[in-house]
């Protein structure tokens, strides 16, 4: 059986990785860390990039998002609440079956 290589949202943080390699968390919360990296390669190569360039990384860097990305996103938000408006119109007319 093969694994997804990927985060889960059981998965520690980036911030509680780099926290675990600085020493920064708490004793209860660096075990579940260190339990968890036991069996998730993810996680532990994350660390590795962490622990090599993770003080290269400037906290709480905001970038502005490209515009035609902010436009596709913005599209699709309204599309989506259109859809959800749409969908409760119809419930409210009672006219669902089973």
């Amino acid at each position: 059986m093969v694994s997804m290589f990927r985060k889960r949202a059981s998965c520690p943080s980036s911030q509680d990785l780099l926290g675990y390699h600085l020493s920064n968390v708490s004793d209860k919360k660096r075990a579940r860390i260190r339990t968890h990296l036991l069996s998730c390669d993810f996680c532990s190569a994350e660390l590795q990039l962490l622990t090599r360039h993770g003080a290269d990384v400037e906290e709480d860097a905001l970038v502005e998002m490209p515009a035609a990305l902010r436009w596709m996103a913005e599209r699709l938000l309204r599309r989506s609440a259109a859809a959800f408006g749409e969908l409760s119109e119809f419930v409210n007319t009672r006219q669902l079956s089973h």
